[in-house]
């Protein structure tokens, strides 16, 4: 799927996963936490493309998803993934994202779904 095809926020949300560090002021913020995410994610078989990827993987869109369940008040007892670091990886993120004034659409969560059950 191409980047270019999501919304702005969720594009913002994807270079922030990837360590892209262009022209974002909150870098200071994030950059260890989502670092520690990429990590993480790498470490339990997930892929997380480079700066600068054109195009979304299915690894990165569930990142997403996590992320933007995450934010949502029903989801704090959701285990993410079956690595307990993991998953309290992405609810420190999404809180952080939530901090910085970053709501995730419930879109993102749609979207996500699908990919799932596409898996």
């Amino acid at each position: 799927m191409a980047l270019k095809r999501r919304s702005f926020i969720e594009q913002r949300v994807i270079r922030m996963l990837r360590g892209d560090q262009t022209d974002d002021q909150a870098l200071f913020l994030y950059e260890a936490q989502f670092g520690r995410l990429r990590d993480l994610a790498h470490r339990a078989g997930m892929r997380v493309n480079v700066p600068g990827t054109s195009w979304l993987g299915r690894d990165e869109l569930s990142l997403l998803a996590w992320l933007a369940q995450a934010q949502r008040v029903l989801s704090y007892t959701k285990s993410f993934h079956r690595d307990a670091m993991l998953t309290l990886t992405v609810v420190h993120c999404a809180g952080t994202l939530n901090a910085l004034g970053i709501q995730l659409p419930p879109l993102t969560l749609q979207h996500a779904s699908t990919v799932e059950e596409a898996g």
